[in-house]
Order: C-alpha cells, then sequence, then structure tokens
C-alpha cells in the first residue's frame, strides 16, 4: 500500500489515532509530492469543510498554502470548527488576519482547551491586541491558562533571558518568577497579586521603559541556606521557619521567603505556623492572603483564631 492509500485509509477511518493526536500522520504526510501530495491535500480541504479538526490542522502543519482560501473562510466563520481554523491559519503565518477572534478565544472561549490554544498562539503573532489579550488571560479562572498566558508575555516581550542566571539556568530570584507562582496558586488574593504585578510590568515595557530599570534582571540567591531551612521547615511541622534569617533579606529575596510561608495557607491544610511568623516578619503585604483565608469555612476555629490575631496585628503596624 502506497503512503498516500493509508493516508487516505486514515482520513476514512480515524480510529487508530490516539485521543490526544491532533492531525493524521505527518511524518508520512511530508513525505508526499506532485501529484500524490495534490490529491492528498484536496482530501483534507474537502474533510475539513466539513469539520475535521485533525484535516484542518494537518493543512496548517504541511503548510498547505493551496488550502489557504478555504482556511481563511472556516476561520472568520461561525461554525464550532473555526478556532481550529484559525490555528490552522497561525501555522501558516497567517494567524494576523484573524488576531480579533484568537483574542477572543483566549479570554472568552467557554472550553478550557480552546482558551489554551488561544493563548498559546498569541505570542506567536504578536502585536499590540495580543498582548492585551495574555494580558487578560492572566485572570483566567484556571491555573494552566494563566500560567501559558505568563509564559506568552515572557516570550512576546523577549523576557526569557532576564530569567536566566550567566550560566543560562532559571532561578528563582526575580520578580517575574514569583509572580509566576502567585498566578500558580489558588488563592484568590496570590493570583490577584500576580494578575496586578505583572499587568504592571507589561505596561511599563509598552511604555518603552528598559526591563533593568524596572528590578527585573537575575541576581544571585543571596542566602540560599535560609532557602534551603524553609524548605525543610515546610515539610517538618516541627521545625521551625527561620524567621530572624528571613528579617536579614531586603527586596525580591526577602519578599520571596515571605511568600514561601505565605503559600503554606494556599493548601488544603493550611499551615498554623504560617500566621505568627508573617506577623514576626511584618509581612504587612500578605494582608490580603491572611484574611482571605480567615473567612474560609474549612479551617479549625484554632487556625481562624491565628489568623484573626495576624490581621489585627499587621494592620497595626
Amino acid at each position: 500500500m502506497s503512503d498516500l492509500d493509508q493516508l487516505l485509509r486514515q482520513i476514512a477511518d480515524p480510529s487508530e489515532l490516539a485521543w490526544n493526536e491532533e492531525t493524521y500522520d505527518l511524518a508520512l504526510a511530508r513525505g508526499l509530492s506532485g501529484a500524490d501530495r495534490a490529491t492528498y491535500v484536496a482530501k483534507l480541504s474537502e474533510n475539513a469543510q466539513h469539520g475535521d479538526t485533525h484535516a484542518l490542522l494537518t493543512l496548517g502543519h504541511l503548510h498547505a498554502i493551496e488550502a489557504l482560501a478555504m482556511l481563511q473562510a472556516a476561520a472568520r466563520g461561525t461554525d464550532p470548527w473555526a478556532p481550529t481554523a484559525r490555528r490552522a491559519l497561525v501555522l501558516l503565518g497567517h494567524g494576523a488576519e484573524v488576531v480579533d477572534a484568537i483574542a477572543h478565544d483566549a479570554v472568552h472561549a467557554p472550553a478550557k482547551m480552546a482558551r489554551v490554544a488561544a493563548v498559546m498562539d498569541l505570542p506567536t503573532i504578536g502585536g499590540a491586541t495580543a498582548l492585551a489579550a495574555l494580558d487578560q488571560a492572566l485572570a483566567d479562572p484556571d491555573s494552566a491558562v494563566r500560567m501559558l498566558a505568563w509564559n506568552g508575555l515572557v516570550a512576546a516581550l523577549d523576557l526569557d533571558h532576564w530569567l536566566r542566571s550567566p550560566e543560562g539556568k532559571h532561578e528563582k530570584t526575580t520578580q517575574l518568577e514569583l509572580i509566576k507562582d502567585f498566578l500558580l496558586c489558588d488563592l484568590t488574593a496570590f493570583i490577584r497579586m500576580g494578575v496586578d504585578e505583572m499587568r504592571a510590568i507589561t505596561s511599563k515595557l509598552a511604555a518603552g521603559a528598559d526591563p533593568a530599570s524596572l528590578g527585573l534582571a537575575w541576581i544571585p540567591a543571596p542566602a540560599p541556606d535560609v532557602s534551603k531551612r524553609i524548605r525543610q521547615a515546610i515539610v517538618d511541622s516541627d521545625a521551625a521557619y527561620p524567621v530572624d534569617d528571613i528579617a536579614k533579606l531586603t527586596g525580591i529575596p526577602r519578599r520571596r521567603a515571605e511568600a514561601s510561608l505565605a503559600m503554606g495557607l494556599d493548601q488544603e491544610d493550611p499551615d498554623p505556623r504560617v500566621p505568627d511568623a508573617l506577623v514576626q516578619l511584618s509581612a504587612r503585604w500578605t494582608l490580603p492572603v491572611l484574611e482571605e483565608v480567615a473567612r474560609s469555612a474549612t479551617i479549625s476555629p484554632e487556625l481562624r483564631a491565628k489568623l484573626t490575631h495576624a490581621v489585627s496585628a499587621l494592620q497595626a503596624a
């Protein structure tokens, strides 16, 4: 059986495709040429017009420019497969033509995976509309979408090298990495901090600010031993948090250390040691987190009392 025959049979009976495969056999398809390729592209185009999403994305990955007009029409349509047609256009390098619709998908699509796909495409397109949609997607209800929005902004704004050490390693010593951790949390207070701080940064960068002037550059960890002891205390409830040593830190390292403690409240069984530690550190910026957890109906009366005391103490500080 020829390669073309195998591919046509796959289109006729896609039951052998895995659940997570988005295209037909690209390795086989990329080997086609001449009349065989033309026949295959024509069949994909025919199926794509009837909603075959595998066909749509296969056309995009094959850079089948001969299907461009059909894809453009499908991408601007209202059929359920229009978002997939837009993804195919991005693969063909024509995403900017439908960037408004992709931006809408990224923020408003009811299905999580539709938002995921759109957010992943926006950095490739770039431009003001894409950046604005990524900014909005930072507040998505799903942490996976929020994380992709953060990744997309870092990529679109060419910030990745600011996050790396001289050896090229990613290390959690920057404000951007701290924002990323906030966005991964479940507590609304942390998410709000991450959204607001990332949006403030992107706004300043859009206005022409230099990343270095915003303090975004990588710095060496000033006290790796303190970080190690925090991690040990997180997993060992009998260990004390190194509050006195954290108090000696400044800037982002200090906030990173305090955040590591505060995130002990962002779990099913919140750490009761955290409120007192944050009061000792005068970590007033964590008040929204403490207040949110204190309102939870699932915490113990003992923890609620600790949180209430901590809120009062920090408000008075």
